[in-house]
């Protein structure tokens, strides 16, 4: 009898050591992406990558906030109002950078650790995602997944989570949001959970519009619960109106002035084209374009077209050109969406269903309703894939070792499946290790800006591309977008022409970069590009180009002295 009490109880120590160890594993494995990430991304984070438009938008309304408390942008003044209230975008993004400046000063590098943080959260998620669905194994495999999987997204090296945390946009924020509330509905049928899933789904939107693609999702994962129908109607009813709680503040702020609203969410132009039959099918004959484009300004030889139209999808293309992407979306989508499929409907898994309702729905979404096309659009399937293939791929490696008949056939489908994660780490890593020797040799934003000085006098009035004007932000500057917004039809008493408004700016200087000038070349209708090339051969002297080290990241940048 003591000798069995003493076995039992041995054999509950080794149980609970062994369980200690897998933690500390876990933990490991855990701390050690973490650090991956962190390695990629802090070193010279200011500078590498080159700094966006796009980015620069959001900096400078929440520089704006956090100095003035006004939320707005000067740089689109005369616009709309959009120097007092700001509508182009969300607005979450703006105030969580305005937080950050106000905590540890403005600056480019201090705006951008806000994505580190939502890239730490966004691998920690998918980690308790992935192991609550498929355990441990699964969690880890999703995690390589995560940081090694080359899909095209980003401006350097095509790693989705590495470029997205390395930037101030607001692409990633939503999708920690986006996970944990789907955490919380794999807990279990409960409208307090709902409510909550419901309200994190409501701030993920707040921050960018296509979060908005999970609540057709979560509502009909709700709906298929195994439960009576009023019930589920009071779960959906609990998601729905949090997340309508949540956004009632900025319904209100849209509200307070709508006109000014219209004009600035005017400016999406025909990307949410609803009404037009052709919408539709037009935007899923177009997906392929967002894994086929070009990531950065130096993969385009100059003179070309920057928005050229993608190479079609050959053998070629597979294998040349960022192989992985198209191997993880031609094979490991639909090998996530059957297998998840396959345990939602055997195995009753309410994990399961959910992630598939995820993958095939936000998918389909994009698919039909987003008509850009760009692939920074699409991180908030991201992590779903990740799961997905890695609980696909860990099963059939598990099913090579079970005797029984297709053995043959079942090794050969590991061995696939080996080959094809270790594609994935093998260009992943290359990819990350060529990212992390051209982030310490990039050009210098403040040094770019110091040359721009040399030639534009502080206190000027400069119109010029959106991502210099924090570098420039001693002088009045207004984006060139204003060319584009102020031209348009539907520009209201704002409507004027190119030279009308730098006449009524008194405009001093033009600063184009490459990506700016050619914007203007191919998009500016041929009656306002004359408008343009006219003023300046008018009006313009060109005082320099900024090429070689100093503007590499940028092609180039012209800048113009206007009489």
């Amino acid at each position: 009898m003591v000798g069995r009490l003493e076995q039992s109880v041995l054999t509950t120590r080794l149980v609970a050591f062994a369980q200690t160890r897998r933690l500390l594993i876990e933990a490991a494995a855990l701390t050690l992406a973490v650090a991956i990430l962190l390695v990629s991304v802090l070193p010279n984070l200011a500078n590498h990558p080159a700094v966006t438009d796009d980015e620069i938008w959001v900096f400078s309304a929440a520089y704006k906030l956090a100095n003035e408390g006004v939320f707005g942008s000067d740089m689109f003044a005369g616009f709309y109002g959009a120097d007092e209230h700001y509508y182009f975008n969300m607005p979450a993004q703006q105030f969580v950078v305005a937080a950050s400046f106000k905590l540890i000063g403005a600056g480019v590098a201090q705006a951008r650790l806000v994505g580190v943080l939502y890239g730490v959260a966004t691998l920690v998620l998918t980690y308790l995602l992935a192991r609550r669905l498929y355990g441990p194994a699964a969690a880890v495999l999703s995690l390589g997944l995560l940081l090694f999987l080359r899909l095209n997204m980003g401006f350097d090296t095509g790693l989705p989570l590495q470029e997205l945390t390395a930037n101030m946009r607001y692409d990633l924020a939503p999708v920690p949001f986006l996970l944990a509330g789907c955490l919380l509905l794999l807990d279990g049928p409960s409208r307090a959970r709902s409510m909550a899933a419901g309200a994190l789904f409501g701030l993920a939107v707040l921050f960018q519009f296509y979060a908005a693609f999970l609540f057709p999702i979560a509502v009909l994962f709700l709906w298929l619960e195994a439960l009576p129908r009023q019930e589920r109607l009071r779960l959906i009813g609990g998601l729905l109106g949090a997340a309508a709680l949540v956004g009632l503040p900025y319904g209100v702020y849209i509200l307070s002035d709508y006109t000014d609203f219209k004009g600035q969410a005017g400016t999406i132009d025909r990307r949410a084209d609803f009404d037009r039959p052709g919408f539709y099918l037009d935007n899923l004959a177009d997906e392929p374009d967002r894994f086929l484009r070009p990531l950065a300004i130096k993969e385009i030889p100059r003179g070309e077209d920057l928005d050229a139209e993608p190479r079609f999808l050959g053998l070629k293309e597979m294998l040349t050109r960022r192989p992985s992407a198209k191997l993880a979306v031609l094979l490991g989508l639909p090998l996530a969406l059957a297998y998840s499929a396959w345990r939602a409907r055997r195995e009753a898994s309410r994990g399961d269903r959910l992630l598939f309702l995820c993958l095939a729905g936000l998918v389909l979404q994009y698919a039909l309703l987003e008509s850009t096309k760009f692939f920074i659009y699409w991180i908030p399937v991201v992590p779903f894939l990740c799961v997905g293939i890695a609980g696909a791929s860990l099963r059939l490696l598990q099913l090579a070792g079970v005797p029984g008949g297709r053995r043959a056939v079942r090794l050969a489908a590991a061995a696939g499946v080996g080959a094809v994660l270790l594609l994935f780490l093998a260009e992943g890593s290359v990819a990350r290790l060529s990212g992390i020797r051209t982030a310490r040799d990039a050009a210098s934003y403040a040094r770019l800006a110091g040359a721009i000085e040399e030639h534009v006098p502080a206190g000027s009035r400069v119109v010029g591309a959106t991502s210099l004007w924090w570098g420039l932000r001693e002088n009045e500057y207004r984006s060139y977008f204003l060319f584009f917004y102020l031209t348009r039809d539907d520009a209201g008493p704002y409507r004027t022409t190119i030279s009308g408004f730098l006449d009524a700016f008194d405009a001093e200087y033009v600063v184009l970069t490459r990506l700016a000038a050619s914007e203007l070349d191919e998009h500016l209708s041929a009656r306002d590009l004359a408008d343009w090339h006219g003023y300046l051969a008018e009006h313009g002297e060109k005082v320099a180009r900024l090429e070689g080290p100093v503007a590499a990241s940028y092609g180039y940048v012209d800048i113009w002295r206007l009489d």
